[in-house]
């Protein structure tokens, strides 16, 4: 899937052929196997950020929403129409939604695996990032990710049964760090928890 989508950014133009270009390897590889594996799906968000930081356009298959965080509160970017995961297109329409955000200067967008928000306490409650990152925090992706680790890994005791990947993207402060300026706030990638 992830060789499927690099090659896909660079030869389709829109994120809604991306997304048809990922429906279909997955269809191919059911149809090339028999059985429960087969059965193939995965759910996925593919987002499209302007190169000012001003619009992120967004095409989410049934996968935890992306977090905005700004000024100390947290919201999901909850997809207008639901869509089913990618694998299961033929059970749905044609149509692709793509929704669009304006984004807010100095914001963080948090994206993550579903290992975060299935992630359990002692009781099997579910985690839920949105009250930790509905809190005082710099517009610091870096800070927001560390933030976000500190209380899941306190919230499950350092007990993970999935893996947790986790992506946090710094919007400009301003509109002099647009396209070509370094931005207001570094991009940062953390990968945590057991692999399977």
């Amino acid at each position: 899937m992830l060789g499927t989508f690099h090659e896909a950014t660079l030869r389709i133009p829109d994120l809604p052929g991306v997304v048809r270009c990922l429906e279909e390897r997955i269809q191919q590889a059911n149809a090339a196997e028999s059985g429960m594996a087969a059965e193939r799906f995965a759910t996925a968000v593919i987002a499209e950020l302007s190169a000012d930081g001003a619009t992120l356009h967004v095409a989410n298959r049934a996968h935890p929403a992306t977090l905005l965080v700004h000024r100390g509160q947290a919201r999901p970017l909850e997809p207008g129409t639901p869509s089913l995961p990618l694998g299961l297109a033929d059970l749905g329409g044609p149509d692709i939604p793509v929704d669009r955000y304006a984004l807010p200067a100095g914001a963080v967008l948090v994206l993550f695996t579903d290992g975060v928000v299935e992630a359990r306490d002692h009781r099997g409650v579910f985690y839920d990032p949105l009250p930790r990152l509905s809190r005082p925090l710099p517009p610091d992706p870096d800070r927001v990710l560390e933030a976000l680790l500190t209380d899941l890994n306190q919230y499950t005791a350092g007990q993970l049964d999935d893996d947790v990947a986790l992506l946090a993207i710094g919007l400009p402060l301003d509109a002099n760090d647009g396209p070509g300026k370094t931005p207001a706030a570094p991009r940062r990638k953390a990968d945590h928890g057991r692999r399977g």
